[in-house]
């Protein structure tokens, strides 16, 4: 596949452990890795001249154990109508697996991020590429030849691997997903939309799980957000005094325009818009010539595989028009890229902006993106781990600054919508939205604009709309009635501990990353965005804004994300053009410094407090009949409602040209150590941080961190110091060690600028590891047709106890056919036998004890059933749901479709094989070859959690 330059409309196309196997290959297989890795090098030329280290040596084995994996089963199954199985044919295209790097070079990834943000370090800002991630962080070509062998043999058909060698894009059937990960796929009906997803974990062979972290694009799941914006006159300063908002304004309250004036407009700069629907180029034009700029459309980048263009709702379009208008308006002269997703072939699209971003990034298409969907956090925990947080990461590391609007419900982040798109009471708790809750991102919040008067504003419009005087007061955007909620999102991450680098005045010492982490005006209530977007007051020429009645104005957070990422393109521009990567240690540092007051308005009165019901976590009322209130107040410094406040892009622009030079300090020579760097879980380990120069002894602060949570800031004496750890004991029963980062860092001095060390501790598993493996006596079992035929299927365990249960299928058209295979229970070291039995004929699949192998729909089916969905185009969307849009007073919601996990599932070795008949008729199975994959499920006595194993044998029916 050859990728359009994205500066080019692209037309619609149809911590992980290593592990190794005991035995060595054989040189035949040897023959095959060196073939598959010369392929490799040839098809994806970037992949080529890797020096990162081989993990793996074989496929894995159809005796391998398999793992189940957690949080692989979106809850909304348990309330959704299940409508049946998903036709075995029906076409899958865009799926992924995602490959996750070795303990080491997680470590040295965090070190690399570190010093690319550390002005004395020889790395600072030295971006890699997408290539030199992958040759650094990626995997190798002979494990990436490996893996996309197994693809192979499982029926899919790999599309591509992106540079980064971190993500393999493939394609194929339901039935081959179903039986590849040991999976069923069912079709659904829930808030008036028909969808499928997985209604079953997903599991992958063991040997593989040192590789492999998820699985995406396996579920179809949107909903259409409800969209409420207050109708205006179509007026920017309006004779009752009411005030509206048009880029030129936001450039003009928030310093911009000076710069502009200077002939820093955000030329040579790329933003990136994320979305999910087409934009209708007529809108953005008129807007365009509303506000006074000159003509000029984003370039389109539709993202490879994922359809056709298309309009997936009117919000989701409405959207991506309030991002694009103000991104290009509030830097007129940078390049807009909107990079978006298809609406593939039929209603039910497995793709969406969190799609977008990741190719945004895996292509590096542009140094600042915008985001303004998101989820809520704790039904993202598994996705975030395994499949988007090594992404966001990658962006860091390539200089990308990533932007995401903080929600607009306030303290809360997991609330479900009425039917008109509102939530009137919290019942959610306490939440935040993910990923604007990633230390990886700069989630963005809200204020509302205070000052309504002739200081603040002119009586009359200049040439670009504007009458915007200078800077407005602030205050906490919170807009919420009784009839709906309406609030800065913020508040303390339940997933993510405390950065090193969020520290200073309001950071709650509570361990955790707090947000948002800056904020600027979203309430549409109160000098909202005027806007060009469908819909009923849509702009029909360019004289005009809406229609006959009045127009749109627009508010929320996301339209506080796509300005900041204006405002960056413009400062970024000032300051040479060079990427600023993830900004927020260095906003942190400002806000501690003495240009402080230049930089940022500090927000200090209003909330985001909503009304909660009774009994739900942070609700003031313990009651459950009784409503209450929760939420943070805004305060001096950072608080969890509006950030650091606003931010001034002339004295951004200035502090970033002050901080990028060293200013004739010294570089300190940081390093950490441990008493023991392979400690026993349960007891304690010293940690000793050192930090020495070439001249003075370096003074000041360590903060110390462990998995990305600040633990301790020790105070130096005499140039070091120490924290005793306590080791968490490690009880994995599916690997042999747990790992555990350590990074020390520097604050710096007078004399010395700051510096960063990193360790890794591997701690050894105590638990037993517990596994089942399936062997069959009879590979290949030969029935005659109408007949039964027997095979013993073997059971061994390990470290395991209890009853194995077990399912059968077959990925061919096997019409007539069924089995029987009893349930066994097996002690732990024992093995245990479990006859397997299979009917050829129709008379005896009518028994009670007989379950049918049959994995498809059969041909008999009817043609307009639109689950069979043949050629489907769509790219990797594991996660379309939960998605709030983040812009509008009453914000609507997507449900999160959680489909990846710590390991993503792969299914035993073994050729494919085909029936060489599909007849559907009679009342025998007709004469072929069919490939059975048998499925155990092994529950525990202990109550532990299932483990489960597959095996093949292959039916031959004469």
């Amino acid at each position: 596949m050859s990728y359009v330059a994205p500066t080019s409309i692209i037309e619609p196309q149809n911590q992980g452990r290593s592990m190794t196997l005991i035995s060595a290959p054989s040189r035949r297989f040897r023959s095959v890795i060196a073939a598959a890795a010369l392929l490799a090098a040839t098809a994806f030329p970037a992949l080529a001249g890797s020096q990162v280290a081989r993990r793996l040596y074989s496929l894995p084995s159809s005796s391998d154990p398999r793992v189940s994996l957690p949080d692989t089963v979106s809850p909304r199954v348990k309330t959704a109508s299940v409508l049946g199985h998903l036709g075995g044919e029906t076409q899958l295209t865009g799926m992924s697996l995602v490959l996750k790097p070795t303990d080491a070079q997680a470590a040295a990834l965090q070190q690399l991020l570190a010093d690319q943000q550390n002005p004395s370090s020889p790395k600072y800002h030295q971006w890699l590429t997408p290539q030199t991630f992958g040759e650094q962080f990626g995997l190798s070509d002979a494990d990436l030849a490996i893996v996309k062998d197994w693809l192979t043999s499982k029926g899919f058909t790999v599309d591509d691997v992106a540079p980064s060698r971190n993500r393999i894009v493939f394609s194929g059937t339901a039935s081959a997903v179903e039986s590849a990960f040991s999976t069923t796929l069912q079709r659904f009906h829930r808030s008036n939309q028909d969808y499928f997803e997985n209604s079953t974990a997903i599991t992958l062979p063991q040997s593989l799980a040192g590789v492999v972290s998820g699985i995406t694009g396996i579920s179809s799941y949107h909903i259409q957000p409800i969209q409420k914006s207050p109708l205006v006159t179509p007026k920017y300063t309006a004779g009752s005094g009411s005030h509206y908002l048009v880029p030129w304004d936001f450039r003009q309250i928030f310093g911009m325009n000076t710069l502009i004036s200077q002939g820093y407009d955000g030329t040579g700069i790329k933003i990136g818009v994320i979305g999910q629907s087409t934009v209708t180029s007529a809108q953005l034009t008129y807007f365009q010539q509303l506000t006074g700029q000159t003509q000029k459309l984003p370039t389109m980048v539709l993202v490879p595989n994922t359809g056709t263009a298309g309009q997936l709702s009117a919000t989701d379009e409405q959207e991506s028009e309030l991002d694009l208008e103000y991104a290009s308006g509030s830097a007129p002269g940078a390049q807009v890229l909107f990079i978006y997703t298809g609406i593939g072939t039929n209603a039910n699209p497995n793709n969406g902006v969190f799609d977008a971003m990741i190719y945004a990034i895996n292509q590096n298409l542009a140094p600042i993106l915008t985001l303004s969907y998101g989820a809520c956090e704790s039904d993202a925990t598994s996705y975030a781990n395994t499949v988007l947080e090594p992404v966001l990461a990658q962006a860091s590391s390539q200089g990308q600054t990533i932007l995401v609007s903080s929600g607009d419900w306030g303290a809360t982040a997991c609330e479900t919508p009425d039917n008109n798109g509102n939530v009137t009471v919290a019942q959610g708790g306490l939440s935040v939205s993910y990923p604007a809750s990633s230390p990886n991102v700069t989630a963005v919040g809200g204020t509302t604009l205070t000052g309504t008067t002739s200081t603040y504003w002119s009586s009359s419009n200049n040439s670009y709309g504007g009458s915007a005087v200078g800077y407005i007061p602030e205050t906490a955007w919170n807009d919420s009635t009784a009839s709906a909620l309406s609030a800065s999102g913020g508040g303390a991450s339940a997933l993510f501990g405390k950065p090193s680098w969020q520290t200073g005045t309001g950071v709650l010492a509570d361990g955790h990353r707090d947000l948002p982490d800056v904020a600027f005006p979203s309430s549409p209530q109160t000098n909202g965005y005027l806007v060009c977007v469908v819909g009923t007051y849509q702009c029909t020429n360019g004289t005009t804004f809406g229609g006959s009645s009045g127009t749109y104005v627009f508010g929320g957070t996301s339209a506080a994300a796509p300005n900041f990422a204006a405002m960056l393109a413009i400062v970024e521009q000032a300051n040479g053009g060079t990427a600023l990567g993830n900004i927020n240690s260095r906003l942190y540092t400002f806000a501690a410094g003495s240009s402080a007051s230049s930089i940022f308005h500090d927000i200090t009165s209003g909330n985001n407090i909503v009304t909660c019901k009774g009994g739900t976590t942070g609700c003031s009322s313990t009651n459950a009949a009784t409503n209450g209130t929760m939420g943070y107040s805004a305060g001096t410094g950072f608080d969890m409602v509006t950030g650091l406040g606003s931010i001034d892009a002339t004295g951004l622009s200035a502090g970033i040209k002050s901080s990028t030079s060293t200013g004739g300090k010294l570089t300190p020579n940081v390093s950490l150590s441990a008493s023991n760097t392979t400690p026993a879980g349960g007891t304690t380990d010293l940690l000793t941080v050192a930090v020495s120069g070439t001249g003075s002894t370096p003074t000041g602060t360590a903060a110390l961190s462990i998995d990305g949570t600040t633990v301790t800031t020790l105070t130096l004496a005499s140039g070091g110091g120490t924290y005793t750890y306590t080791v968490p004991a490690c009880t994995s029963t599916t690997t042999t060690t747990c790992t555990h980062t350590v990074i020390a860092s520097y604050s710096g001095d007078s004399a010395y600028n700051a510096g960063t060390a990193t360790i890794t501790l591997t701690v050894a598993s105590t638990a037993t590891l517990t596994s089942i493996a399936l062997t069959p006596a009879t590979p290949t079992l030969t029935v005659t047709s109408g007949s039964t035929g027997t095979d013993a299927i073997t059971i061994a365990s390990t470290g395991f106890a209890g009853t194995v249960s077990f399912k059968a299928s077959t990925t061919a058209n096997l019409t007539i056919g069924c089995y029987n295979l009893p349930s066994v229970t097996v002690a732990s070291g024992a093995s245990v036998q479990s006859t397997l039995t299979v009917y050829t004929s129709t008379a005896n699949c009518t028994s009670a004890s007989a379950t049918s192998l049959n994995t498809k729909l059969a041909s008999s089916q009817p043609t307009h059933n639109p689950w069979q969905r043949g050629g489907m185009a769509v790219f990797a969307a594991g996660l379309m749901g939960a998605f709030f849009l983040r812009k509008r007073i009453r914000p609507a919601a997507l449900l999160l479709v959680l489909l990846s996990a710590g390991v993503f599932s792969l299914s035993g070795c073994g050729g494919s094989s085909s029936s060489s008949s599909t007849s559907t008729s009679g009342t025998t199975t007709a004469a072929g070859s069919y490939p059975l994959t048998i499925t155990a499920t092994g529950v525990p006595s202990s109550g532990a959690a299932s483990i489960t194993a597959t095996t093949t044998v292959t039916l031959v029916v004469q």
